[in-house]
């Protein structure tokens, strides 16, 4: 038996903080149709379940279509069982009032649900301050069958409203646990017998949900169940960090730039990130580097966190706090001269007023 394990599709997203509002409109649509292409991927590769954990949509703010179009895709896999647990950010009786239901969309609540599958058990429940406390000793599993869990929440060694506690989750006979609400894939150890899984999302967003973003494939055999991410973004969002420490121009920092970048696909959404001490004559000069880099991907930001290096020799001599720290610290026979410079760059910058920058 195959099963899909995704979450976290924040279906109509706002995104309007990287993106224009016609990129925003198109970036939404993608992700459906990312979802609509799983689906596929899920009849195409005899997947009988589709487990939803968490987060379909983004806010109460989703339009008619979106939620119309979410339920078309669903019944048009009749083959497919889907099993949709409700995230933080979900509202899906106002989402779906006034739609009638696909028969092979099933959903959860504040109680436990279970569904077999032959040998396969999947239960899920949804975490609230009602229940958050009680849900563990409730939860009844055969440990003779495959047993999946499907939760919404962050882990914690304790329970609470919105906190998975993974220690009162253990010796339960849990084969794996689909987690959503981190945006990353994580895969691990539960127990002796089982593993905890976040599937992350389907798409990056923003800028902190770097790197491969897809779902879970998993496949009974026997008694067990393995258990592999598949990486099936249209788009995805990459951070790279360019040290200018030794670059002496505005040309020499593009030339580095376009190197690092030359590489990634035009599809993606690329974030530049300057670091390093530069002399204090460089200017980065990110607007003209936007100008020259922008339209060589869906989205490209840069931010500077560059700073400029502050010369010693420039305040030793000087009768001021800023010269008495530096001659302290120069006197410390205790510490060798790459940390006495490190601690007077920092100390500098905090006299300064500056954000000290390590």
């Amino acid at each position: 038996m195959k099963l899909i394990h995704c979450s976290d599709i924040h279906l109509d997203s706002k995104m309007e903080t990287h993106l224009s509002a016609e990129k925003a409109l198109q970036r939404n649509t993608e992700i459906c149709r990312t979802f609509e292409r799983m689906v596929r991927y899920a009849q195409e590769n005899q997947v009988s379940v589709i487990m939803i954990s968490g987060d379909m949509f983004d806010t109460k703010r989703v339009t008619r279509k979106t939620a119309n179009n979410v339920l078309s895709i669903i019944r048009s896999a009749e083959d497919i069982t889907f099993l949709y647990l409700r995230g933080n950010h979900d509202e899906c009786e106002r989402v779906f009032s006034g739609i009638d239901l696909p028969d092979n969309l099933n959903m959860f609540s504040e109680d436990w649900r279970y569904f077999s599958f032959g040998n396969v058990v999947i239960a899920g429940i949804e975490i609230y301050e009602s229940n958050c406390q009680s849900m563990y000793s409730s939860l009844e599993l055969d440990p003779q069958k495959i047993n999946i869990i499907m939760l919404h929440g962050q882990t914690s060694a304790s329970a609470g409203s919105g906190a998975i506690s993974l220690p009162l989750l253990r010796s339960k006979g849990i084969d794996y646990a689909a987690f959503g609400h981190k945006h990353s894939y994580e895969k691990n150890k539960l127990d002796d017998r089982g593993y905890y899984c976040y599937s992350g999302c389907l798409e990056g967003r923003g800028f902190d949900e770097c790197g491969e973003k897809g779902f879970v494939l998993l496949e009974t055999s026997g008694s067990g169940i393995q258990s592999k991410f598949i990486p099936f973004a249209k788009r995805t969002m990459t951070e790279i960090s360019l040290d200018i420490s030794s670059l002496t121009s505005g040309a020499e920092i593009q030339k580095a730039a376009e190197k690092l970048i030359e590489n990634i696909s035009e599809d993606n959404m690329v974030k530049l990130v300057l670091t390093g001490r530069h002399d204090m004559g460089l200017d980065p000069d990110t607007k003209y580097l936007m100008t020259e880099l922008e339209n060589r991907f869906f989205l490209f930001r840069i931010e500077d966190k560059s700073q400029p290096a502050i010369n010693i020799e420039d305040y030793k001599d000087e009768v001021s706090l800023k010269g008495e720290f530096i001659r302290r610290v120069m006197a410390d026979a205790d510490i060798d001269d790459d940390e006495k410079n490190k601690i007077i760059q920092c100390g500098i910058q905090a006299l300064s007023g500056e954000a000290i920058v390590l």
